[in-house]
């Protein structure tokens, strides 16, 4: 069985500013300069203004809820593929999937960028599934949040990417 969830990310900044730096190669490899155990592979399949963003992370033994840990079969192995389409007008879609290696986990959804009095927001509907019997279940909450703090981290590092970029 699946869980469907729906969230918004808030951003300070407006539509074009973020779309350019979620569709730049620069801001994204520059978010992953630190990440010891992450890969990022960047294309741009649609021409200018698209991107499609794959990602992959080891997640250390330490930062696994104890829960999953139980029922990991090896290292927990985290993959996440982005696309974004170029701007419609001030809109702006997208689609996400992941997975993980060590527990059956698949996540998709799309995403939609649009404009907000304050700037922009990215809102995000999907769907996860663990496919772990008895406690896939009581993962699934997990993970969703698990994908909302990663969404929220990349919101406060696109809008500081950003505004280095205004005074560079």
């Amino acid at each position: 069985m699946s869980r469907k969830f729906s969230f918004t990310v808030q951003y300070t900044v407006p539509v074009e500013d973020l779309h350019r730096a979620l569709t730049t190669d620069a801001a994204w490899v520059a978010r992953f300069a630190d990440a010891q155990t992450a890969t990022i592979d960047l294309s741009h399949p649609g021409g200018e203004g698209t991107i499609r963003i794959h990602m992959t992370e080891k997640a250390s033994r330490d930062k696994v809820p104890s829960i999953v840990g139980k029922v990991l079969k090896s290292e927990l192995m985290l993959s996440r593929t982005d696309d974004w389409q170029a701007l419609d007008g001030e809109i702006a879609k997208g689609t996400f999937e992941g997975a993980t290696g060590g527990i059956t986990t698949e996540m998709s959804g799309n995403y939609e960028l649009r404009p907000t009095a304050e700037g922009s927001e990215i809102e995000v509907v999907g769907t996860v599934q663990v496919k772990v019997p008895l406690v896939g279940g009581a993962i699934e909450p997990l993970a969703e949040q698990l994908f909302h703090r990663v969404l929220n981290s990349e919101r406060k590092f696109c809008q500081e990417w950003l505004a280095a970029q205004a005074t560079a």
